[in-house]
Order: structure tokens, then C-alpha cells, then sequence
């Protein structure tokens, strides 16, 4: 049996390379979004790069969230491969240490990570996205219309009593309470463009009587064969309300595992489906053996190399493995939002499924 200070000691440095790979990932995630938020903000003087660095470190943790599973593997792999090498794992097989025995350590910290990712990592990441939104409003909050149509832009249709209105806004806050840079397009019945409206900002409001509208700040309106007309304060109103707007505008993925149970009844009470949020928290519960999957899938490509040498095509398949099990996890959790497949079920399948794979080839490489 593995005893408690050398099961430590493997268990410490897979934790150890495991944040070094993370934090590789983490910097170059930063280092690419503070690129593309600059080339955003070039066209604005006032755009400080103190904001733009700032709003690319609190969002970077809810980007780095998508490579923590290969994170885990490529620290698996790589503490077995150096553990291999230093002959380490060799001294234990010899003095009658198995392969489940120097592989639980391992996979008992893949879970707790796993937890922690899920319990305290994700609602951090969440809080820093949601914090960064202040700070873009900063950025950008002095553009009035004419910034570039991306699909980063928020964009939302919502009904007024002879028409529709089209609203995109380069920030949006609080579920689409708050937007910034704003540009509006109200439609007639006959679907025609008849007023747009550019401003810096716009607060949703909701009166006491029920009615609900957008005050506009700052706002430029332009109509068809008329001259632009400035306007400090314009109200645009529309046929929604504020639980509905949220509900309607809420992001799945800004939504921590503590907060899943309030949006399923905010979904359901603004008749939406709440599949969406009940897939996701069965993810987020699964993260754990999705992790401990990814370590099973390292060690199958890692634990030969002292004998048989290194095998480029192992390492290769062993990525590609964890890729496949990455894709394939999203594919279904899909399934799962969209009700093709019960939401349980969606999110649990791929890690129970790469969990065993991997158990049974370290059966067969280990004891034939």
C-alpha cells in the first residue's frame, strides 16, 4: 500500500505542474484578448490601456475555465512522464507499489480540483466577467454607433405596440438592464426601418403601472429623409418586463452553480425552457470525474515510456483522446439544453464513459 508521504508528494507535484500548464494557458489567453480589445478600442483617444488590462484579467478566468480539463491532462501526463524518467515510478513498482496505488493520489486531486473549479472557480470567474462589463462601459462608453458590427456586440428584439425594436449595444449589464453604446432600430408593422436611434447609454426602466421603457442617454435619433437630431434623454418604450428581459438575456455560462436554481424558476415563471440551466448544473457536478477521466487518459499514454521508450504516436493519441472527449462532451450537453436527451444524462455519459475507457486499458497495459 502507498504510503501517506510519497502519495503526497505525487499528488503535490501533479498540482504543481498542473497550475504551471494553466497559468501558461492563462497568460496566453490574456495576452490574446488584450490584443483584440485594443484593436477595438483603437478608434477612441480616451481609451487607457490601465481599463483595457484590467478587463482582459477579469475576464481571462472565465476563458482559462475551458482548458482546465486539458490542463489536468497535460499535468497528469506530464508528472508521470517526469516521474518515469527520474525512474521514481520505477523505485515503487519495485518495492510492490501497483499502478492503482501511485495513480489515486493523482486521481484524488483531479476530483478535489474538479470541485473547486465548480464550487469556486466558476462563480469567481462568473463575478470577474460581470466586473469587466463596467470597465468595457468605460472603454467604449463614448461611442455612438458606427463601432464594428461582431457578434460580440449584445444584440436583442423586443416588441412595441405598432412594430419592433432592434437593439445592439457594445456592453450590456445586469441581464440588459444597463447598455452602453447603443444603437436602436424601430421597425412598423410592415417590417420597415422607420427611426434609428444611437446613444451612449440606455437604462431600462419599469414604472409603477407596469409599463416599461428604454431611457436613452446622449442619443442621436436619425429618420428617413430628415436631419439627425440631438436629444439629451430619449424614451423608447417596449412590451417586456424586467424579470423577462433578465430571463430572456441571461447567459448560460454567467451562471454559477449557486445561482442555477434561481434562473430554472425565473425560466420557467417567464415561460422558457429550463433544460438549458438544468444541463449545465449537472456539468458543472460531473467536472470532478470528467478531471479524474482526464488523468485516467494521461496515464494510458504515459506509464510505458521508462520501458518501451517515447512514443510521439502515444502522446499524439493520448491528446487527441482528450479532445475527442472535450468535443464530445459539449455535443451532448447540447443535446441535453435542447431536450434531445435528459439533462442527467447529457452531462454525466461523456466522464463515466472516458472514466472507464481508461480503466480498462491501464487493465490490459498493466495486467495484461
Amino acid at each position: 500500500m502507498i504510503g501517506l508521504t510519497l502519495g503526497f508528494y505525487f499528488a503535490a507535484r501533479f498540482v504543481k505542474v498542473t497550475f504551471m500548464i494553466f497559468a501558461l494557458f492563462f497568460g496566453l489567453i490574456v495576452v490574446v484578448d488584450l490584443i483584440e480589445l485594443s484593436r477595438q478600442a483603437g478608434q477612441i483617444k480616451d481609451a487607457a490601456f490601465s481599463d483595457m488590462l484590467t478587463v482582459s484579467l477579469l475576464r481571462a478566468p472565465s476563458f482559462a475555465e475551458n482548458v482546465l480539463p486539458f490542463a489536468v491532462m497535460f499535468g497528469g501526463a506530464t508528472t508521470l512522464i517526469i516521474l518515469n524518467r527520474k525512474l521514481e515510478l520505477v523505485v515503487a513498482r519495485a518495492s510492490g507499489v501497483s499502478v492503482w496505488q501511485f495513480l489515486f493520489p493523482l486521481v484524488l486531486a483531479a476530483m478535489l480540483l474538479g470541485l473547486t473549479a465548480s464550487l469556486v472557480y466558476n462563480p469567481l470567474s462568473i463575478n470577474g466577467h460581470i466586473a469587466s462589463s463596467a470597465f468595457e462601459a468605460k472603454i467604449f462608453g463614448s461611442v455612438k454607433g458606427g463601432f464594428s458590427n461582431t457578434s460580440k456586440n449584445s444584440w436583442v428584439r423586443l416588441g412595441q405596440k405598432n412594430g419592433d425594436v432592434v437593439i445592439r449595444a457594445k456592453v450590456s449589464q445586469n441581464g440588459g438592464e444597463l447598455l452602453t453604446a447603443v444603437s436602436t432600430y424601430q421597425f412598423n408593422s410592415q417590417g420597415e426601418v422607420i427611426e434609428r436611434i444611437d446613444a451612449e447609454k440606455a437604462r431600462f426602466v419599469e414604472t409603477k403601472s407596469g409599463d416599461s421603457h428604454y431611457l436613452l442617454e446622449n442619443a442621436v435619433r436619425h429618420r428617413p429623409g430628415e436631419r439627425s437630431e440631438p436629444k439629451d434623454k430619449v424614451t423608447l418604450p417596449v412590451n417586456i418586463s424586467l424579470v423577462q428581459l433578465q430571463a430572456d438575456q441571461a447567459d448560460i455560462a454567467n451562471v454559477s452553480i449557486w445561482e442555477i436554481d434561481d434562473q430554472i424558476l425565473q425560466a420557467k415563471s417567464s415561460n422558457k425552457s429550463p433544460l438549458p440551466f438544468s444541463t449545465r448544473y449537472h456539468a458543472l457536478l460531473s467536472q470532478p470525474l470528467l478531471f479524474v477521466a482526464m488523468v485516467l487518459l494521461a496515464a494510458t499514454v504515459s506509464l510505458r515510456f521508462a520501458r518501451f521508450g517515447i512514443n510521439s504516436k502515444a502522446i499524439l493519441g493520448g491528446i487527441l483522446a482528450g479532445f475527442v472527449l472535450y468535443v464530445l462532451s459539449k455535443l451532448v450537453i447540447t443535446f441535453g439544453s435542447n431536450g434531445l436527451v435528459p439533462a442527467s444524462l447529457a452531462a454525466w455519459t461523456p466522464a463515466i464513459v472516458a472514466s472507464l475507457i481508461g480503466v480498462t486499458v491501464l487493465l490490459y497495459q498493466e495486467d495484461g
